[in-house]
């Protein structure tokens, strides 16, 4: 009988921090956890966000932040790896999908199918020499790409349209983001130290701009100010200045708290009075299917396709203060039973799914 030949897997990450796009990619790392996975950082290690899946992954940091460094820790991961053709290669990030293309096309890297995700609508949030330099990496880099995954279909219409002459010349297929329900449930039964207190909303994400947090932050000052609730906001991020600013000028000292940085974000998410995405745009916010999975009170901004077609939820124009309000007052007026909804709905998006389906479209 022939041995099993384990298939070789290579991840591509800007860095370790775990936003939606370095989410996905570690789910689909852990699905090939019986396969030989090789993940390569495009900067030095500064979270332990990755260490759970050092087990079963090799992971390689570059030695600096600093791009032309760490694209020659690239060069010198790729030389250690000259006779390795690897079975999948998956990226979800412009900048480091069109070097990893690069590298494929001076034959650095040798590949059998290379799967890129798109994480965010390019043409919807960037503009002038931004966008110019994603255009230019396009269409340097993404020549080898097999399979170029869209989390919506109004993403996949967005890219068409900026692209046209790159959407003819790829195999471009929307594909939900997944959801990993078993690891989902393993952290739900994870203790946890925190202190959360009692009648809370709750939203989580980086603290930019594209969050919409100070959006939130003034909707709940109008609609839930007096009434004893609190909002919490987890994440980390470069706004963070700007919203404590805003908290202490709308007099929300005590309760608007801004958490910070959480592991394991589902016992806030499971004891909310409501969770909460508002985000001005998105790819599609993974932080919702998070938020589906343990809560029945679910509401969420238009920041993204297809979340208009997600049953229970409730759902608002985007970048608007007032209609954010009232979609905090009907979310947390939800008496209804939204649980075998939402988990129809998840159960459909498993990662495995996820796989089969890229498989599909690539065989």
């Amino acid at each position: 009988m022939k041995k099993y030949q384990k298939k070789k897997i290579l991840v591509i990450l800007p860095n370790d921090f775990l936003g939606g796009a370095e989410q996905y990619l570690k789910m689909v790392a852990s699905n090939f956890q019986n396969e030989e996975v090789y993940i390569f950082v495009f900067s030095k290690k500064k979270t332990g966000s990755w260490d759970d899946i050092a087990n079963y992954t090799q992971i390689e940091y570059s030695d600096s932040d600093n791009i032309l460094m760490s694209i020659f820790n690239f060069l010198q991961f790729l030389w250690s790896k000259k006779n390795t053709i690897f079975d999948f290669i998956f990226s979800s990030h412009v900048y480091y999908t069109g070097i990893t293309g690069i590298f494929i096309r001076l034959r650095f890297l040798n590949k059998d199918r290379f799967i890129a995700r798109e994480s965010t609508s390019i043409f919807r949030r960037f503009s002038g020499f931004k966008l110019w330099t994603y255009r230019a990496m396009y269409k340097i880099g993404y020549k080898p790409v097999d399979l170029l995954v869209c989390q919506t279909e109004l993403m996949k219409q967005q890219l068409e349209e900026g692209l046209p002459g790159l959407s003819r010349s790829l195999k471009i297929k929307v594909i939900p983001n997944p959801i990993d329900l078993n690891k989902l449930k393993e952290k739900i039964k994870t203790l946890h130290n925190a202190e959360i207190p009692d009648n809370y909303i709750v939203s989580a994400g980086r603290l930019i701009p594209e969050k919409g947090f100070d959006l939130l932050i003034r909707a709940f000052a109008n609609s839930q100010g007096e009434t004893g609730r609190k909002l919490l906001i987890l994440g980390e991020g470069k706004e963070r200045n700007i919203l404590e600013s805003m908290i202490e000028e709308l007099d929300l000292q005590g309760k608007v708290f801004l958490i910070g940085h959480v592991d394991n974000v589902y016992p806030y998410f499971q004891n909310a009075e409501a969770c909460i995405v508002s985000s001005r745009i998105e790819g599609f916010p993974n932080v919702l299917l998070q938020m589906m999975s343990v809560n029945n009170r679910v509401g969420s901004t238009l920041c993204a396709g297809g979340i208009e077609n997600i049953p229970g939820i409730h759902t608002c124009l985007p970048d608007k203060i007032d209609e954010l309000s009232g979609l905090l007052n009907l979310t947390l007026a939800d008496s209804n039973d939204n649980r075998i909804a939402f988990d129809k709905y998840l159960n459909e998006r498993s990662v495995e799914n996820h796989i089969e389906k890229i498989k599909a479209y690539t065989d």
